[in-house]
């Protein structure tokens, strides 16, 4: 699984953006955060975890094959 893709990238400043698999940890935490009945019992780092078993999860999803479609972006 490549999750080495850029999710914006920029050379012009010599920093190559964020992952695309932070991009989607990032949205995966922000998303589950928003839900207000949301515990954890070890804090900051299940939190962190799990938005990445998220973020691994989309990255795995787009290596399925679409009807119609031949390659996945």
């Amino acid at each position: 699984m490549k999750n080495d893709i850029e999710a914006f990238p920029c050379s012009e400043y010599g920093n190559l953006g964020m992952t695309l698999r932070d991009y989607f940890a990032a949205k995966a935490m922000a998303a589950m955060l928003s839900i207000e009945d949301v515990h954890f019992q070890n804090g900051e780092s299940e939190i962190a975890r799990w938005s990445y078993d998220q973020a691994d999860a989309m990255l795995r999803q787009r290596m399925v094959p679409v009807d119609g479609v031949d390659e996945v972006a």
